[in-house]
């Protein structure tokens, strides 16, 4: 009785995590598919809209309020190279290896006739940026959610190491995070339930898939997508209306240099959402709906061109793109 009495207490002090943190997902329907990436489609008609994931986690993190995108749209949500139910590749999981099976796997699904739509979280949207910068002809425009986008490693370094603890390690320790990442694959069922006492304020399915990756897939992607810091030149190179959405309250964004890339770029705007975190995806899931939604209005206009973004709308408490908070 008193372990039966200890578990729901756990239960129930996950569950008071995830209403104070305001997340509220539930599964996402769909057919899964395995090829290059896992990747799970659903609904018709171009463009498509594709959804990338952020570091720890799978495509599942899109939960089902997501599945609405698939009303008027192919809807596209793959699990990153190395992450999920995707298996490992050749080549490692640089920038370029992670961008070409995106396209890879737009292609095989017959989707590439028309530039897709790309709703990206964190790790996502550097993804997203890469993958439109070298198939310029798969994407129309990017939808990026807490982008982790720095000056330069040092800044990366800084930022990342307030997050959680196998960041932490990575930037600090890099031999000991390889450990640690060893140890939670020898002892998944352990490491699993490590994984839901220190993250309470997720559902437990996607507090699962923080572990469902290598020590290659992790560490490689960091140090080579994130710290590299390439990705925030790039934006400038693109073509295509960008739409970055930080949370003010998000301790890893670099809100500063977010705001010079938007003044730099008349393609690129910024919202900041006062009281949002890291995971606006899931924490504020209908405004960010609401945001992808207002980029395929956009490209759908007559004459839209890459500079015709209009300031967000639907956005809970939006500051000024001119103003980060």
């Amino acid at each position: 009785m008193a372990v039966l009495g200890g578990g729901l207490g756990v239960l129930g002090a996950r569950r008071s995590a995830r209403r104070s943190s305001g997340v509220n997902w539930a599964p996402p329907r769909g057919t899964l598919r395995h090829g290059r990436l896992a990747v799970r489609t659903g609904g018709d008609g171009l463009p498509a809209i594709v959804l990338l994931h952020g570091l720890f986690a799978s495509g599942r993190y899109w939960g089902a309020s997501y599945d609405a995108l698939a009303a008027e749209a192919s809807l596209v949500v793959p699990d990153l190279a190395g992450f999920g139910a995707s298996s490992q590749v050749v080549g490692g999981f640089g920038p370029d290896v992670h961008a070409d099976l995106v396209a890879q796997t737009i292609r095989d699904l017959g989707l590439a006739g028309e530039p897709a739509i790309i709703g990206a979280h964190s790790l996502g949207s550097l993804v997203a940026i890469h993958l439109a910068r070298r198939h310029p002809e798969v994407v129309a425009g990017i939808v990026a959610f807490s982008p982790p986008l720095y000056r330069d490693q040092d800044g990366a370094r800084e930022r990342l190491s307030r997050a959680n603890i196998l960041l932490r390690l990575f930037v600090s320790s890099p031999s000991l995070a390889a450990w640690v990442c060893e140890w939670m694959c020898e002892h998944r069922d352990l490491a699993g339930w490590l994984g839901r006492l220190i993250r309470p304020d997720l559902p437990e399915p996607l507090a699962e898939d923080r572990l469902e990756h290598t020590y290659q897939s992790y560490s490689e992607t960091l140090n080579k997508v994130i710290l590299t810091a390439g990705a925030s030149a790039g934006i400038g190179e693109l073509a295509i209306p960008v739409h970055l959405v930080a949370g003010g309250a998000d301790s890893i964004m670099d809100h500063e240099f977010l705001h010079e890339i938007a003044t730099e770029h008349a393609h690129v705007r910024l919202s900041v959402w006062p009281d949002g975190q890291h995971e606006l995806p899931l924490t504020h899931a209908e405004a960010c709906l609401g945001q992808i939604e207002q980029m395929r209005q956009l490209l759908g206009a007559a004459g839209a061109s890459p500079t015709g973004l209009s300031r967000p709308t639907n956005a809970p408490g939006s500051a000024s793109p001119e103003r980060p908070r």
